[in-house]
């Protein structure tokens, strides 16, 4: 398997689904509640339209298809039986698949997709998962008071 499965921003998603995988009930319910807000607008379907077209000119695929391990491994609830059918399956996961996918995405190419449209995917997330862990930024020290 590749050092970098999910491209040059490998750390970044491994970061989110670090991230994702920890949140509490109380933060998955915000998610879901936020983007169910937020993908009924049409700066969500510029967003997603713009992420679609940016995935698939930067040749990402094998990346991007990478992803649903590990996100199934996070929305699949651990009593999951096998559906009857797809629409079975697909409600039969966490709510916060949708919302944790579009992020996911975005961070794939956020190299490469306008800041902007990469923060309205992220939208659903603020205030459950920080962008600057994400981006692997250190939070500045305490001050001692000195």
């Amino acid at each position: 398997m590749s050092e970098r499965p999910y491209g040059p921003n490998t750390a970044m998603i491994r970061r989110f689904l670090v991230r994702l995988a920890g949140l509490g009930t109380a933060d998955r319910v915000a998610v879901v509640e936020r983007y169910q807000t937020r993908s009924a607008s049409v700066e969500w379907h510029t967003a997603e339209a713009l992420l679609a077209t940016t995935i698939e000119r930067s040749g990402r695929d094998a990346a991007r298809d990478a992803l649903s391990g590990p996100l199934l491994q996070l929305v699949r609830p651990a009593h999951a039986q096998a559906a009857a059918n797809e629409d079975d399956w697909l409600s039969a996961l966490d709510p916060i698949a949708e919302p944790a996918l579009a992020a996911l995405l975005g961070l794939l190419v956020s190299d490469l997709l306008s800041a902007p449209a990469l923060h309205t995917l992220l939208s659903p997330f603020e205030g459950a998962v920080s962008m600057a862990d994400i981006n692997g930024v250190d939070a500045p020290a305490p001050s001692t008071g000195h």
